[in-house]
């Protein structure tokens, strides 16, 4: 009787075997994303003393303690670790490659951000990973080969897991078009697949997953794309949504915090999704076998890897030692955020106080330093990148809100173009976020968000063609000379300063001002401009220059909008 019930179930785990696949091991995935170079934070513990944060040593030491549980452990990363602080704009994401290295990353997404030093230096840096990036969504135009392999089969013991890599279409814009078109700006030499709809976008990640699927045990995506309605129709959920075969995936982007959200695939099975937020907030733990699968957030760990953390400190020092001076002391702090609720970020929504002095940065250089006319500055929201305290304002402070290494230059361009520029920028108002919503100085206006966006743009996000109705409206421009605000004039030339990315390089999707003349290029960083202006304002008692309204250099031009200690600006853009 034994024997005949040991056979049958014997012939019970053949059936099962053969119905549906040899069982899978248990993998734990350890991932991070938008990490942006925050390699030396540091958070409060509970009796409010100050004390590091999570760093690339954390995760080392996290996964080896895992790895002595017996775990099979991988290590990955979903985009946007080499820019955003000093940390990696020294030196152009060279050591923050050096420290995931040392960290034994087994595999990376390409964020748009890994663009911000030029495609010559995300090629660069792929070789220089010992790691390999993946993406299926990054071609040739020329040929529609895949510039970096689709997706990439690792084996932890006896468990194979594929990680399938997807890029957001959004780079395009959110990094800088022009790295990706040929030398004469007239074609796109390479392609981000993504397609109006999204169905483009869909099919390659298909394509992926069914590969992926032949060799591996599961199938995971990387990908860089994010759960922001405003980047649809390329969010993760609705590439979940379109397409099967995947058990989870990883992602990044948007800055969410998701510690697991199951999301329904083209055939109505499971997958999670999961994002870590950003800036070392957390590192994700993903378990996938074949009972269960989950993933949480750890937002402390109190073991770190010496080795790591030891060439993390020396290259922190070294940055800090050379951006530490302090130039300034600001009176009032400075906002991106909302003061009310610092997880809420304003900036690309509305005027702030911090994109006010930005945008006064510029056109007090141009007009008083530079002595060039400048009628008008502009900062895009997506270059302001963090909250200042008040207090010591030094060149790090500068570098950590301007983060990019962009140069500065100065146009000319008709009142349309003016127009249209606003417009483009305004376009998500009212509806999410936008990195291309304009901060402006020396002029103001009014978006009407009753009015929908009909502003028609390329596959890659460029603009095309005007809207059927302008949201932009009352567009005033200071005239120094009268000390007034004036009505604009389409048909007239103005003189406007900004980003080389932007009035250059159709960053963010500005194509309508890609032929504008140019007057000066290449004048300086960005940062460094901000710096050069906080070190002109007035000086207080201690003999440093303070932050302030009444302090500013610009504070002399009668009746101009000026207003630091108002964290939603002075009144340049007002939303209806």
């Amino acid at each position: 009787m034994k024997k005949r019930f040991g056979l049958a179930l014997s012939l019970f785990f053949i059936a099962f075997v053969s119905a549906w696949g040899k069982p899978r091991g248990e993998v734990t995935i350890l991932y991070t994303n938008d990490v942006h170079t925050y390699i030396a934070n540091t958070v409060k513990d509970k009796d409010g003393n100050k004390v590091p944060g999570l760093s690339y040593g954390s995760v080392v030491a996290l996964r080896d303690d895992l790895k002595a549980q017996g775990k099979q452990v991988a290590l990955v990363d979903a985009g946007d670790h080499i820019q955003g602080t000093a940390y990696g704009s020294m030196d152009n994401g060279a050591s923050i490659i050096k420290f995931m290295n040392a960290a034994k990353y087994d595999i990376a997404t390409i964020g748009n951000h890994e663009f911000d030093y030029g495609a010559k230096r995300l090629f660069e840096i792929i070789k220089e990973a010992k790691y390999p990036y993946v993406a299926c969504n990054f071609l040739k135009t020329k040929n529609n080969k895949p510039v970096t392999e689709a997706y990439k089969v690792l084996k932890f013991g006896k468990t194979k897991v594929a990680f399938v890599g997807i890029m957001t279409p959004e780079t395009y814009t959110k990094s800088t078009p022009a790295y990706f078109m040929d030398e004469a700006r007239t074609k796109f030499i390479y392609k981000i697949g993504g397609g109006e709809d999204g169905k483009e976008l869909y099919s390659m990640v298909q394509k992926a997953i069914d590969a992926a699927s032949k060799k591996a045990d599961y199938v995971v995506a990387l990908g860089h794309l994010g759960d922001d309605k405003t980047s649809s129709p390329w969010t993760s959920v609705e590439v979940i949504e379109n397409t099967h075969g995947l058990d989870a995936f990883i992602d990044g982007h948007s800055h969410s915090t998701v510690p697991e959200r199951l999301v329904k695939d083209s055939t109505g099975k499971d997958v999670l999704l999961t994002q870590t937020g950003c800036y070392f907030a957390a590192i994700g733990k993903l378990t996938l076998s074949d009972n269960d699968k989950k993933a949480e957030l750890i937002t402390s760990y109190d073991r770190s890897d010496e080795t790591v953390s030891a060439l993390v400190k020396a290259w922190g020092e070294k940055v800090d030692e050379k951006m530490n001076e302090e130039i300034a002391v600001s009176d009032v702090p400075l906002y991106i955020n909302d003061p009310e609720n610092p997880k809420a970020r304003i900036v690309r929504k509305q005027e702030t106080n911090l994109g006010d002095l930005v945008a006064d940065a510029a056109y007090y250089y141009f007009n008083e330093v530079e002595q060039l006319k400048c009628d008008i500055a502009i900062a895009n929201a997506g270059g302001i990148r963090s909250d200042l305290p008040a207090g010591s304002y030094s060149y790090k402070s500068a570098k950590t809100v301007q983060p990019f290494g962009n140069v500065m230059c100065i146009v000319e361009l008709s009142g349309q173009e003016v127009l249209e520029a606003l417009e483009f920028g305004a376009r998500k108002a009212g509806v999410g976020e936008n990195g291309g919503l304009l901060h402006v100085a020396g002029i103001k206006y009014t978006i009407d968000t009753s009015i929908p966006d009909t502003i028609k743009t390329s596959a890659e996000g460029l603009w095309t063609s005007a809207p059927t109705k302008y949201r932009v409206t009352d567009i005033q421009i200071y005239n120094k000379e009268t000390a007034a605000y004036e009505p604009i004039d389409l048909a007239k030339t103005y003189t406007m300063a900004g980003l080389n990315y932007t009035l250059r390089n159709m960053g963010d999707g500005f194509a309508m001002l890609a032929n504008t003349k140019l007057v000066k290029d290449y004048v300086g960083e960005d940062y460094l401009m901000t710096s050069a202006y906080v070190k002109s304002f007035a000086k207080g008692e201690d003999g440093k220059p303070h932050i302030s309204t009444a302090n500013s250099p610009l504070s002399s031009y009668k009746n101009y909008l000026l207003d630091y200690e108002n964290p939603n600006g002075a009144g340049r853009i007002t939303i209806k």
